[in-house]
């Protein structure tokens, strides 16, 4: 499931005009699987950050996905998984931020070189 948010905070809820737009926008290059824009973002990206259910999912996925467009960009890629309940996190170059969301956040974009990625649900982004 794919989320997208404007900069003033607007859900790009199914059924809306912005979810429309959005998800034209993808389509428009082959999806958000196959777009050479979409891959090159995932690729440069300093930290993909996480909730732990989008994490859960996808390093119960990716890592066996060879054939994946996003499997070898995500299982070389740093990942950052925020959870209070979370204790283990096995899939490669992983770590577990269990402080507050805010200030972990800050200094992942103040130690690093690029553009953080963020995954996750509803209640992650809020």
């Amino acid at each position: 499931m794919v989320f997208h948010y404007s900069l003033n905070g607007l859900l790009a809820d199914e059924g809306t005009e912005y979810f429309k737009f959005c998800f034209d926008l993808l389509d428009q290059h082959g999806g958000p699987d196959h777009d050479e824009q979409s891959l090159d973002c995932l690729q440069s990206a300093y930290a993909h950050v996480m909730g732990r259910v989008a994490y859960e999912g996808m390093a119960a996925n990716l890592p066996a996905a060879a054939d994946h467009p996003w499997s070898g960009i995500m299982n070389a890629g740093r990942k950052v998984v925020f959870s209070r309940t979370l204790t283990t996190a096995d899939w490669a170059n992983t770590t577990i931020a269990t402080g507050d969301t805010a200030e972990e956040i800050d200094k992942l974009r103040q130690g690093g070189d690029g553009h953080i990625v963020v995954w996750g649900g509803v209640s992650f982004w809020r």
